[in-house]
């Protein structure tokens, strides 16, 4: 999966369709995301204002674009703001309003056509006393969509701290469809301890197929490794995916033959929408559910 930034629109429409030696984006996503959406008082949403203006005609041009090229769509909704990320804006939307908040976020998937939604919500420093009201939200949120035959992704961050972190991927991991690890430069193939894709792919346990990570497109070389070689461990490793920060390609490196030719890998190695259930056993299976009805308790 990548991201298209509200502040990018054009450069990102501009690469989707780009040719690098014969291979391109086309070749390798499974998923696009539309960082399009914010949250707002009352448990409702609406497009980004803050930089070049975004309508319906910019969001289909998109949609055409994955039916094209038989890559799913999604709704992102996220709370940065020009400001820095305002955790207290999204806790507005899945704690205060949540019911509201779903569905709001399923009709205008709806009325969009489009393949599901995608959770970008970011807070900084200690937020595990929203634990609980964000893992009811984004459980209630699954079963809404899946009602109406969409996706559901969410963002993490790679380890304990700020939130959503890796401590929620328990309860948190058999209701999506993917994880996306924001670990980007931070995380490497060749990385020690939390850092380590193996430590990552290690956290998600029996589901570690719905598991993206995160890797930079304007970086080509981080944490002792360059491009290729952090493909070539995704492309190898076939339970895990993969996710782009962002669809602007900035680093030439992204820009090459050989990058999307083991992104190409990496889709057809890979179940296609991470949706197939792990194997688990009846004792886990039991125990995910009766943690499921213990946090969506009212």
């Amino acid at each position: 999966m990548t991201w298209v930034p509200p502040y990018a629109t054009d450069i990102c429409r501009v690469r989707l369709d780009q040719s690098f030696g014969g291979m391109g984006m086309k070749d390798g996503l499974t998923h696009l995301g539309l960082q399009f959406w914010h949250p707002v008082q009352g448990g409702q949403i609406k497009l980004v204002g803050s930089f070049k203006p975004i309508d319906d005609s910019i969001i289909l041009n998109f949609r055409k674009w994955g039916d094209l090229h038989d890559v799913r769509v999604l709704l992102c909704i996220y709370n940065g703001t020009p400001e820095g990320w305002n955790w207290n804006l999204a806790r507005n939307a899945f704690g205060s309003y949540r019911k509201q908040f779903i569905q709001a976020l399923v009709a205008e998937t709806v009325r969009l056509k489009l393949d599901g939604v995608d959770i970008d919500f970011e807070g900084k420093g200690q937020c595990e006393a929203d634990k609980k009201a964000f893992v009811k939200f984004i459980i209630e949120l699954s079963l809404a969509l899946k009602a109406k035959g969409k996706e559901l992704t969410v963002d993490s961050f790679a380890y304990k701290w700020n939130a959503p972190n890796q401590g929620w991927w328990k309860m948190l991991l058999p209701h999506v469809d993917a994880l996306h690890v924001m670990g980007y430069k931070e995380t490497g193939s060749k990385s020690a301890g939390w850092k380590s894709y193996d430590f990552l792919k290690a956290a998600a346990g029996k589901f570690s197929s719905k598991l993206l990570i995160g890797v930079p497109s304007h970086a080509s070389k981080w944490e002792k490794a360059t491009v290729q070689e952090h493909l070539e461990w995704i492309a190898k490793d076939s339970s895990v995916g993969l996710a782009i920060w962002d669809a602007q390609l900035k680093d030439p490196k992204w820009r090459i033959k050989e990058s999307w030719q083991t992104v190409s890998r990496i889709r057809q190695g890979a179940d296609f929408n991470g949706t197939s259930s792990p194997s688990i056993s009846a004792e886990e299976n039991q125990e995910i559910k009766l943690k499921t009805e213990q946090i969506t308790k009212d």
